[in-house]
């Protein structure tokens, strides 16, 4: 089993928020916040159990996640559900008012997504949006990514369903995430 320290956390962070990039340890340290000293000896673990690779560039010395990595999925899954999109998305509506279905849907769910995808989100309920707006905004920050939400009232979903909208009737065939609520209870919304 392996356990990651936290800047070892930290530095896998960074790495699965965009899988295709790879830096240098300098660029490292500098969007940690950190010392490359402090972490040096995390990242030649990471390497070395093969979490990480690396190469030489030039005269600087690249990382970039091993997408050959037995486990590369599921850290990429536990990542993403912990400290990713889905993670923080949980920890922003855990606590937003009249909130009755939150997922994620399009690329990012269906797995498909790049460095450039936003990230959709659907909102049933009638929430009050100055509660989470300004949360949003923060996280698009942190992840480089922009955040594109809409809101339906549980009656407009309906109605949008009743009237065999094309937009939702894809959503609702393809594959989520669920932030709050689950496949069931969006079903019970029809």
């Amino acid at each position: 089993m392996i356990n990651f320290t936290k800047n070892q956390t930290l530095i896998l962070e960074l790495f699965f928020r965009d899988p295709e990039k790879s830096y240098y340890f300098r660029q490292i340290g500098t969007l940690l916040n950190k010392e490359p000293g402090v972490f040096q000896k995390d990242i030649e673990t990471l390497v070395k159990n093969h979490v990480l690779k690396s190469e030489y560039r030039a005269n600087s010395r690249f990382f970039e996640l091993n997408k050959d990595h037995p486990l590369f999925e599921e850290f990429k899954s536990i990542f993403f559900k912990t400290l990713g999109a889905e993670g923080k998305l949980k920890e922003i509506f855990k606590d937003i008012k009249n909130v009755k279905i939150t997922f994620i849907f399009g690329s990012y769910a269906r797995k498909e997504e790049n460095s450039l995808s936003d990230i959709d989100l659907m909102i049933i309920g009638n929430p009050n949006e100055d509660d989470f707006f300004g949360k949003i905004s923060d996280l698009e920050s942190k992840l480089s990514r922009e955040i594109n939400y809409r809101i339906f009232s549980e009656y407009n979903w309906q109605k949008r369903i009743r009237e065999k909208e094309s937009f939702i009737l894809s959503i609702l065939k393809n594959p989520k995430i669920f932030i709050i609520g689950n496949e069931n209870e969006l079903r019970k919304i029809d």
